[in-house]
């Protein structure tokens, strides 16, 4: 038998070898396939694992940064270390606070706390932010650094946060004119306003004699209709003119005041500012000093003054009416009763001669009594007049600001003032320059409390001088008008100037004229008429915060009450045809005059010609009026992660 083999066809064998090609490739393909899963799976995983760590350390800044805006807000942001550890004890070892465990440390690897690196607040006010409208401060630069490491995962990925934050500080006196409650403007005559203008609240701008030279915001409506919106009767006489684009606008972020943590302006609470502190921030305690009693006023003051109850209802001053202490926390004792350096003398019976006798006769059981019969200061007295627009006699505590700049300046060693400006320079870096004056009169149905400044046409250095109380305020005579006999301002020009403040319920403008006798005879009305109470020419450069008595409707009478608008926010006595009155500062509203609460009317004094102008030496830190108040503004200024 014969077997025959058949041969295999030669394109059977290279589909073999190219399925086994193929094959191959496949698996290679799969492979490479697989790995590049297992890879990307990875990198995913590392990748969600960053983003998760920057994600917690992201939130161990912010954790740090919420007691930072919180101090801040009350005014004691002061200790980088202290925020620095407070994650001590907060790093979830125990796994209850976050799905994945992490460790938390500051950029040199110490654990259980972040970086917390605090800049030097900056002299020169900068804008504050998009967000706020025009708006500038000092700006301060804090740096927070966190880096979180996840503890027991597969990737151990770390990721660092740095953001930088701006807590600005906005001092009030920045601004042309601020209003912490609804700004009237409605001249009848030209008035150029140069500075920015902002309110808390709304604004409505009735005159075409306006020309607003900068900003002008507001929180609320900012209105340029006829009709003003707060008080319908009231209409003005057209659109102001506008030299920058867009203004006015509305519905910007508010000013706020750091007044005990509040979370808006509040009247009521801005204007415990410049009354007596609460019992927390007791004047003379330790509290007082504190970043949060500093505060108020009363509590930052260098010198506090006051008088007795009956003020100038007295024949003849009767013991010491008057009170004063030096203020200085670095001090042991916080508050020292200032010694007088104005005495008025018993006259002696047997020789008619003044003398400060004191009886040497040792069997006198009132040995020690002297012929004092008055101990008193040279710069402040009691004096009282006649206010037309209240109706009343106001009992003022006066400040001669020219006998003041002796007293504080006066180096002889028996000197209290010159000794204490001293002091006040050793331990606060500035001599004497802010005064805190309560007057403790009362008010009733026909006399109320007030402060009067005046003689004050040169401060006694370059540190300026402020003055503030809760009371009506009086400025008589010209005022920082010079630095020197041969450096006098002009104008608006206030290259001769130092800084300066009043800061009350209400501020009343007398000219150099003014006399008390024009409106008072043993305590009894008078009634001098207007054209009688003739005034000067007055100059006045000086910041100027008080309240004012909103425009309202008497609804039992249908009477409608305009406030005065800015442009009578300096209240008048005087008939004023034909006389300038020179104004260079800030014009600041906070609050309702609470004690000062006549409406405005126009019949107890005739128009000036108003020479007013923004005092752009406000613009600088070092510049500013002593006890300058300042709002609070936090900005988030930069983030980024690696």
């Amino acid at each position: 038998m014969q077997i025959k083999f058949i041969p295999l066809r030669r394109h059977q064998a290279y589909a073999l070898i190219l399925t086994m090609i193929f094959l191959g490739i496949v698996l290679a393909a799969f492979a490479s396939m697989m790995l590049w899963v297992s890879t990307n799976s990875s990198i995913i995983q590392r990748n969600n694992q960053y983003t998760m760590s920057q994600a917690a350390a992201e939130a161990a800044t912010e954790r740090v940064l919420g007691p930072m805006m919180r101090d801040f807000l009350f005014q004691s942001l002061t200790n980088s270390s202290y925020y620095a550890g407070l994650l001590v004890g907060e790093t979830n070892s125990d796994g209850t606070a976050w799905p994945v465990q992490y460790v938390f440390s500051n950029a040199s690897g110490t654990t259980n706390q972040i970086s917390v690196l605090a800049g030097t607040v900056q002299s020169v006010l900068q804008p504050v932010g998009s967000q706020y409208a025009n708006l500038k401060g000092f700006p301060w630069y804090w740096t927070n650094i966190a880096t979180a490491t996840p503890v027991g995962q597969p990737y151990t990925i770390s990721a660092t946060v740095t953001q930088v934050v701006n807590f600005a500080s906005v001092p009030l006196f920045q601004y042309a004119i601020f209003y912490n409650i609804n700004l009237e403007i409605d001249p009848g005559g030209v008035m150029p306003i140069n500075g920015p203008v902002f309110s808390n609240a709304g604004i409505w701008t009735g005159s075409s004699s306006l020309t607003f030279n900068s900003y002008v915001s507001a929180v609320g409506a900012a209105s340029t209709d006829i009709n003003d919106p707060f008080l319908y009767t009231k209409s003005g006489s057209g659109m102001p003119t506008f030299n920058l684009a867009g203004q006015p606008t509305s519905g910007n972020t508010a000013v706020i005041m750091p007044i005990a943590g509040a979370t808006n302006s509040n009247p009521t609470n801005v204007e415990a500012i410049l009354n007596i502190p609460p019992t927390a921030y007791a004047m003379g305690t330790a509290s007082a000093y504190s970043t949060n009693g500093q505060i108020y006023l009363a509590n930052e003051a260098d010198l506090v003054i006051s008088n007795a109850y009956y003020g100038t209802n007295t024949a003849t001053p009767v013991g010491t009416n008057i009170y004063i202490w030096f203020q200085d926390s670095a001090q042991s004792t916080y508050l020292t009763p200032v010694t007088p350096d104005f005495y008025r003398l018993k006259i002696a019976a047997a020789t008619g001669l003044y003398t400060n006798f004191v009886t040497s006769n040792l069997s006198d059981t009132n040995r020690c009594y002297t012929n004092v019969a008055y101990a008193g200061w040279s710069f402040v007295t009691n004096s009282a007049f006649y206010d037309y627009r209240e109706g009343d006699v106001a009992q003022a505590v006066q400040i001669n600001v020219g006998l003041f700049n002796i007293w504080v300046t006066n180096q002889l060693r028996s000197t209290f003032g010159g000794n204490s400006s001293a002091t006040c320079n050793t331990d606060k870096g500035h001599t004497i320059d802010g005064l805190w004056v309560y007057n403790s009169v009362p008010r009733d149905y026909s006399t109320f409390p007030a402060v009067r400044v005046m003689n004050g046409v040169q401060l006694a250095n370059s540190w300026g001088f402020t003055v503030a109380t809760p009371m009506p305020i009086y400025v008589m005579g010209d005022y920082n008008k010079q630095i020197d006999s041969t450096h006098v301002s002009s104008g608006t020009n206030t290259a001769n100037t130092y800084p300066a403040a009043v800061m009350g319920d209400s501020v009343t403008i007398l000219s150099a004229n003014w006399s008390d006798g024009y409106s008072l005879a043993n305590r009894t009305i008078n009634s001098t008429t207007l054209t009688a109470r003739g005034p000067v020419n007055t100059v006045v450069n000086a910041a100027c915060l008080e309240g004012i008595v909103q425009s309202f409707t008497n609804t039992s009478t249908s009477t409608y009450y305009y406030s005065g608008g800015v442009e009578n926010f300096l209240r008048l006595l005087e008939d004023w045809s034909g006389e300038t009155l020179t104004y260079n500062g800030s014009i600041v509203v906070m609050f309702p005059s609470i004690i000062a609460t006549n409406v405005w009317n126009g019949n107890v004094y005739s128009i000036p010609t108003r020479n007013w102008g923004f005092d752009f030496n406000f613009l600088q830190q070092a510049k500013l009026p002593p006890l300058t108040p300042q709002a609070k503004k936090l900005v988030r200024y930069s983030w980024y992660g690696r």
